[in-house]
């Protein structure tokens, strides 16, 4: 099973903080995991199609599920909408922990296909103006 490092957690932190900083104050967490999910998809489908993404996050809900239960039951008939609505139905708190732990897995899953290099490139090229330390960048 790929899980992820604790660096690729904390720059699925440190995205999810951004895109959460870049919305208007009191929308929910969803928001800013609909943000990153939307940066990601648009940079990441020429690479892999669309469908190849949406597998890689339901694939990473999977992996996920033993850390957060509302990735328990998804299915890749239900697509990333469902996830979403999972995600809406949290406390906040519980919602950026468990968006956190998907991107994270994600990231993992995606360093294993296309290697760290690509990943950070892909990374890179949806967050171009994000300021200070690159979340992307790693200290291994």
């Amino acid at each position: 099973m790929t899980r992820p490092n604790p660096a690729q957690l904390e720059r699925a932190r440190r995205l999810l903080a951004h895109e959460g900083a870049a919305g208007s104050a009191g929308e929910p967490a969803t928001t800013a995991a609909s943000r990153v999910y939307d940066k990601i998809h648009a940079h990441m489908a020429p690479l892999v199609g669309s469908t190849g993404v949406q597998l890689l996050f339901l694939r990473s809900a999977k992996l996920a599920k033993g850390d957060f239960e509302c990735f328990a039951e998804v299915s890749s008939l239900e697509g990333p909408t469902k996830l979403h609505e999972r995600l809406l139905a949290k406390d906040p708190a519980v919602t950026m922990e468990s968006a956190a732990m998907l991107f994270a897995t994600f990231f993992a899953l995606l360093t294993t296909f296309i290697g760290e290099r690509l990943t950070n490139q892909v990374l890179r090229s949806a967050w171009p103006t994000l300021e200070g330390a690159a979340p992307w960048e790693t200290n291994e």
